[in-house]
């Protein structure tokens, strides 16, 4: 019985936590204007604040909750539970159970239509640092990044028709850059993060990811228009949306993407401030040891809350 209370408790816990940050998180990232931000970092934090109500309400539940249900003094459990207590378990699973169906949904999904593009495919040489995939299926993306832990570049036969040497050069750049963010197993987590109104927020953060790979691919105006002109030409060749797990070269607004590449300037890329990960260790530190000083304090604040909640 106590176990059972303890793990509806977390579930409980978990649920309104999760609630909670979401609907925060979906009030507070409007506010963000990084026009003076690199798009790699615009992208990173866009993630981050997506991702932090299921990573808060985790570490909250079982830092937390789950130690003070354990050390602090025993909560009679010879009543029975509350209707609402066992109604918000519930919720709880349903939530988890509707993540993980959307991300397998979404990998099943992903894993079909690649297996169909492979069909006849073979791989394609295009410089002595970069193998990619090339197939003639016509009804498959004409470039894709597809894979999770071993990601490749697929590329169509009518792709490298249309493309110019060094357009095609400058595209698989951009795909690579994805293959180095992890772009892929991002947007399989997005899927298992559910919550309604998330949907501009996830928007946001593809279009960022977008704009990151165009920046990083690009290293001078000649790369910069090259890009752009892949970007045109094969705008004209999709004929339906990329599977979930997948970043399709042609993503997010085209124009805005075109736009920014025709703009291009080193020197303005140069001045844009980059926030790299090292830069939050500091405040992860103090957070850390202020957790650690107040620990003892917060779980008994935490069991209160709890005990109150329960009857």
């Amino acid at each position: 019985m106590f176990f059972l209370l303890q793990t509806t408790v977390a579930l409980d816990w978990f649920l309104l936590l999760y609630c909670l940050l979401s609907m925060l998180v979906g009030m507070v990232w409007r506010t963000l204007k990084p026009s003076h931000v690199a798009q790699q970092s615009v992208a990173t934090i866009l993630f981050g604040l997506r991702i932090l109500p299921l990573l808060g309400s985790l570490v909250i539940t079982f830092a937390l909750v789950v130690p003070s249900f354990q050390l602090m003094r025993p909560i009679p459990i010879h009543q029975g539970m509350n209707a609402i207590l066992l109604a918000l378990g519930v919720c709880a699973l349903l939530l988890i159970a509707s993540g993980l169906c959307r991300a397998i949904a979404a990998h099943t999904r992903t894993s079909r239509a690649v297996t169909c593009w492979l069909e006849g495919g073979r791989p394609l040489r295009v410089d002595a640092n970069s193998t990619v995939t090339f197939q003639s299926r016509r009804e498959s993306p004409p470039l894709i990044v597809v894979g999770l832990c071993h990601p490749r570049v697929l590329v169509s036969e009518s792709t490298v028709a249309l493309l110019t040497p060094d357009e095609l050069r400058m595209a698989l750049k951009h795909e690579h850059e994805h293959m180095k963010s992890r772009d892929n197993l991002k947007r399989l987590i997005l899927a298992f993060c559910t919550f309604p109104g998330m949907a501009k927020l996830e928007s946001a953060w593809s279009q960022a990811s977008e704009r990151a790979a165009d920046d990083a691919a690009v290293s001078n105006q000649r790369d910069a228009l090259d890009l752009a002109a892949a970007l045109v030409k094969l705008s004209r060749l999709v004929p339906k949306a990329p599977p979930l797990c997948s970043a399709g070269f042609v993503a997010g607004s085209v124009s805005e993407r075109v736009a920014c590449l025709l703009e291009w300037d080193e020197a303005s890329k140069s001045r844009r401030v980059r926030i790299r990960t090292w830069f939050v260790m500091p405040f992860l530190v103090a957070l850390s040891l202020l957790l650690t000083v107040a620990h003892r304090p917060v779980l008994a604040l935490t069991h209160e809350i709890t005990e109150w909640f329960i009857r």
